[in-house]
């Protein structure tokens, strides 16, 4: 009604004559046509729909991207909607392009980026000769389009290491990043905000210095290029293609990247990827590394109270305060590398042989491992600090046994903090007036309180080489006032 008002108002008949026509009241038209000229927008009359008390449960499970016509199984079945599947089909498309995803085109700088995926290809040869389960390896550089391919027979780690060193080798350099696929070569977790790297993948990201980025799980326009890429390799090369050894369809892929896969005009950049590689790509990419990287295995271990972990028989060091930790072994031909929470602690030689120790004494604690002259210096030190005859004992001590001296001095250095360094000075002079250099000899003394006792200056002393063992039994009676023997 408000358009047709409109339209035979627009076309110069009054509103007396558009009454007449429509048979309505003139006062209708008047209202009408002020409320178009005030610019009112005309609007529909809602209708109910039959699917209307059955909408949210479409909208769920369309979201869990069901076809239209199994909600319409289901809300028949379960629910007791009465409608038409097409009432369902034409509602599930509506709802569907008015929640589509909208997606950026993703643009890499020459260089950038790589993406890396499997493909699976059937059975084919492998090296010996035997049918075996087969997979197409690919890596695509974002910019160039440049691709390259190689057949495995596992998704393996050491593998999957291994393709992208040839695939470096291929473009002749590494890109700045890898976007790699929930792999379970490469990623433990698939989470793309804090992903948990596969060890050895993040130390061989490391070593080449790339930065490995995984795509978001079940979003197919992270890794579009590769998709699109390993879909190309096994429609194109693959499909309908049945050779007789491994070696042919090594052969004939590589000829196949060189003369078709990457000499065609790409159908999305609408470029030859090997010339724009050549121009632009080759040079930003950073070099190789002149060793391959050194694939090893890993193991775990707990470090012991002795600061070593043991691996084949034999021990290495690890520093002290991992003491009863679990810590990560990387083990390589000739290399021992030891990890605590992905932080490189430790490196040893591999040792050849049993029960053998590479020991790192940095990884003591500063006080274990102070050298003999140091120790010396610093017992010196102590016991010149209790007096001039504890001093005296020390050296005595020293020359008498000096491959032996720490025990009995440490022992004095005990003594000291139960009697005090006014009670070792006079025992220690009481001990050297009578010959004694034995930390028994102080402890007695201490003990029984004979250091108050005034020495016998008419006992006559032992020589400094003579050893205790032949000194006559009256000098012990008046070292320690013993009764006399019957």
């Amino acid at each position: 009604m408000y358009t047709t008002i409109k339209t035979l108002f627009d076309k110069g008949y009054n509103k007396t004559q558009i009454a007449k026509m429509l048979e309505i009241d003139r006062g209708t038209v008047r209202n009408i046509l002020k409320r178009i000229e005030n610019g009112e927008e005309i609007k529909r009359k809602s209708v109910e729909s039959i699917l209307d008390p059955y909408k949210e449960i479409v909208h769920i499970k369309a979201k869990q991207e069901l076809s239209a016509m199994r909600i319409f199984q289901d809300i028949s079945e379960e629910h007791g909607y009465t409608g038409s599947y097409d009432t369902v089909k034409r509602y599930v498309k509506r709802y569907k392009q008015s929640n589509a995803k909208v997606y950026m085109v993703n643009s890499s700088l020459p260089g950038e980026e790589v993406q890396v995926d499997f493909g699976y290809i059937g059975k084919i040869p492998n090296p010996m000769g035997v049918l075996k389960k087969a997979w197409v390896f690919c890596m695509i550089l974002s910019y160039s389009r440049l691709m390259y391919c190689e057949i495995v027979f596992n998704q393996e780690v050491k593998t999957f290491i291994k393709c992208h060193e040839n695939a470096f080798k291929y473009f002749g350099g590494v890109p700045k990043t890898v976007k790699i696929d929930n792999l379970k070569a490469a990623i433990l977790e698939a989470n793309f905000y804090d992903p948990v790297y596969q060890r050895e993948y993040e130390a061989f990201s490391k070593y080449y210095g790339f930065l490995p980025i995984p795509c978001r799980v079940r979003t197919p326009t992270d890794k579009a290029k590769i998709e699109s890429g390993v879909k190309y390799v096994k429609n194109n090369f693959f499909k309908g293609r049945s050779l007789k050894s491994f070696e042919e369809y090594e052969k004939a892929l590589l000829g196949w990247l060189e003369n078709i896969c990457n000499s065609r005009v790409h159908g999305t950049t609408k470029q030859i990827p090997k010339e724009v590689f050549q121009d632009e790509e080759k040079e930003t990419l950073q070099s190789i590394k002149p060793i391959e990287y050194d694939f090893g295995i890993w193991t775990t271990r707990k470090v012991n109270v002795n600061c070593h972990i043991s691996y084949d028989s034999n021990f290495y060091s690890v520093p002290y305060k991992h003491i009863g930790e679990n810590v990560a072994l990387k083990v390589s031909d000739k290399l021992i590398k030891i990890y605590s929470h992905y932080e490189l602690i430790a490196t040893h030689l591999k040792i050849e042989g049993k029960g053998q120790f590479s020991t790192n004494n940095a990884h003591y604690p500063e006080y274990k491992v102070k050298t003999k002259t140091q120790l010396q210096y610093e017992y010196r030190q102590k016991m010149l600090e209790i007096g001039p005859n504890a001093l005296e004992f020390f050296q005595k001590v020293l020359e008498k046994n000096q491959n032996n001296w720490g025990k009995p001095i440490y022992g004095i250095l005990k003594l000291k903090d139960k009697f005090g360094s006014e009670v070792i000075e006079k025992a220690c002079k009481r001990a050297l007036a009578f010959g004694s250099i034995k930390y028994q000899t102080i402890k007695n003394i201490c003990e029984k309180g004979l250091y108050e006792q005034p020495v016998d200056t008419g006992v006559s002393l032992i020589s400094n080489t003579e050893t205790d063992i032949h000194r006559p039994l009256s000098e012990y009676e008046s070292l320690f006032k013993l009764k006399e023997v019957k």
